[in-house]
């Protein structure tokens, strides 16, 4: 794991393919886009983004009321992801702020990825909860500016505390 401070990286062109994510979407739109998840007889709104690692991002009202590992289990193993998912549960707080918080398969929550940040404002930006290409994420107390760069259909991230594999 490589850790590099006050840097910027980008991830690519996010992968909103249903068929690529992957995610089961019928009637097959070209997009998951707040797709009603049913979980124990509620409704949540996924939106399936993947930058090598399928995600399902959750918009929610309170990030500190969501029960992580278990909505994060139900929802990442869910049969519309079917090689499961990671989960990435976000809350508007203000103008192009948000507070994310992540399930990752197989390890459970976890603190922060540059990938489930990017997850997180790349949907913001699709689900028009932010009005430009941009989108800071607040996740384990470190803001993260997300930018998407549409002309080149690249999504990057730059940030106190960036961690790549490598």
């Amino acid at each position: 794991m490589l850790s590099i401070n006050n840097a910027t990286i980008s991830l690519g062109k996010p992968i909103t393919t249903p068929a690529l994510v992957p995610v089961i979407n019928e009637p097959p739109p070209t997009r998951c886009i707040n797709k009603p998840f049913m979980i124990g007889g509620e409704s949540y709104g996924v939106t399936a983004i993947s930058f090598g690692n399928p995600h399902g991002a959750v918009f929610v009202e309170d990030i500190e009321g969501v029960d992580v590992p278990s909505l994060g289990t139900e929802l990442g193993t869910h049969a519309l992801f079917p090689r499961g998912a990671n989960i990435v549960f976000v809350q508007k707080l203000g103008k192009g702020n948000f507070a994310a918080r992540l399930w990752q398969m197989g390890e459970g929550e976890k603190a922060f990825t540059a990938e489930a940040a990017c997850v997180a404002g790349t949907a913001a930006i699709m689900t028009q909860k932010v009005l430009d290409d941009k989108a800071n994420i607040i996740m384990d107390g470190d803001t993260y500016h997300v930018t998407w760069d549409r002309g080149r259909d690249i999504v990057s991230i730059s940030g106190s505390r960036i961690e790549c594999n490598g």
